[in-house]
């Protein structure tokens, strides 16, 4: 009796797809795993596997890896294996022709997209797309994320770019450069349109919400609409002496101001005059021959300034801190110390207070009613000499 013949398989079940760099082949994704996701390649034949850093790039850009996905893969290296012993295979250089194609057309079409920045120089910040490369220079950066560094500190800059690595971007193609496949990137021409609505509001005396985007020694740099940046000069923070401008104000701080100015391009704001001015109230709360408490805030050569009102700081002279000469009123009050001071000259009009704390402590060391009574009469200012020296000093004094 003849033997049953077995029929053959088919030899494509018995073919092995060549191992070499750079070869196609057509996989299933299997599953995510700590090092990357594996991928069933060329039916059986071997497992694949993406590595994270890869699979991350894609997850951002939306490209769907879930298990079951049928894929197209490139050998990457068949000399260098993962360590499972897995060949390492990508998609990535098969997606940046389609992501040349995709970049062309929002270039032309003036679109806004999403990018991450994965480097920083001191240029500016570095992209990859799926091995296109993109960059994004400093002067392009939207004002909440430029890094403003006052004395130019190249460390201090970079940074502060650091910090942008990682985050999402909106931005413009402004530039391409096809034989390289290299693009220039803008975040502040996607906020064109935001920031022309936003020029076109902008009067002087309209008061706007915005944030702090820069701080210097020389006022906040606050961005209105996230797109518009104009500057709150010192001297426009508050009323009274800006000791240390870090203490007003840090990049993010949400702020009211008001526009004072639009000149050349140069928008100025201003977050006091949304405030009542103290000098108008002060003189309503308090007048001369009262006695004060208030905080040493900091010394001067001529003296010490207290917290007085508010935003206000009143002066007392050396020649007032006490009974015997000084000329360090460190040895007199300490920084941060209450003290009571009474009120000697008061001058709104000039922004000028004068205080002396040597009246106050003869008044509290004075036992009889008698001499009370006589040192409050000696209180009273009709001293033209004491007068003059606190307005000889009326540059340094006025707050």
């Amino acid at each position: 009796m003849a033997k049953e013949k077995v029929a053959a398989k088919p030899a494509s079940q018995y073919t092995i797809p060549l191992i070499k760099e750079g070869q196609k082949v057509k996989g299933t994704v299997l599953k995510k795993i700590n090092n990357g996701v594996l991928v069933n390649c060329a039916d059986d034949a071997f497992t694949g596997i993406i590595l994270s850093k890869e699979v991350k790039e894609l997850e951002r850009s939306g490209y769907d890896l879930t298990p079951g996905k049928e894929i197209e893969v490139e050998i990457v290296n068949p000399n260098i294996r993962h360590e499972d012993g897995h060949y390492i295979v990508s998609i990535t250089k098969l997606l940046q022709f389609d992501v040349w194609k995709a970049i062309l057309k929002k270039f032309e079409a003036d679109e806004v997209i999403t990018v991450i920045p994965t480097e920083a120089n001191l240029g500016g910040l570095l992209v990859d797309m799926h091995g296109i490369k993109g960059f994004v220079p400093l002067s392009q950066l939207a004002p909440i994320h430029y890094p403003r560094v006052e004395d130019g500190d190249q460390e201090a800059i970079f940074e502060k770019l650091l910090d942008l690595i990682g985050q999402e971007l909106r931005v413009r193609i402004i530039n391409i450069d096809e034989e390289e496949k290299r693009i220039i990137l803008s975040e502040r021409e996607a906020l064109k349109e935001e920031r022309e609505n936003v020029l076109k509001q902008l009067e002087v005396g309209k008061i706007f919400d915005g944030v702090v985007s820069g701080v210097s020694s020389y006022g906040l740099f606050v961005t209105i609409g996230g797109t518009v940046e104009g500057l709150v000069h010192i001297s426009e923070i508050t009323y009274g002496h800006v000791n240390d401008i870090d203490k007003l104000g840090k990049i993010g701080d949400k702020i009211s101001v008001k526009v004072i100015g639009l000149e050349n391009g140069k928008i100025s704001l201003s977050s006091k005059k949304l405030k009542d001015d103290p000098w108008t109230e002060l003189p309503k709360h308090h007048k001369v021959g009262d006695v004060i408490e208030g905080e040493v805030i900091r010394y001067v050569p001529y003296g010490v300034f207290i917290r007085v009102f508010n935003d206000i700081n009143g002066l007392i002279h050396l020649s007032e801190l006490s009974q015997k000469t000084t000329q360090n009123p460190n040895e007199v009050v300490k920084l941060g110390q209450i003290v009571k001071a009474k009120i000697i000259l008061l001058d709104p009009k000039n922004r000028k207070i004068g205080l002396s704390m040597k009246w106050v402590n003869e008044e509290l060391n004075a036992s009889a009613t008698t001499e009370k009574k006589e040192v409050k009469k000696a209180a009273a200012p009709k001293s033209k000499g004491l007068e003059d020296v606190v307005k000889k000093l009326s540059e340094e004094t006025a707050e």
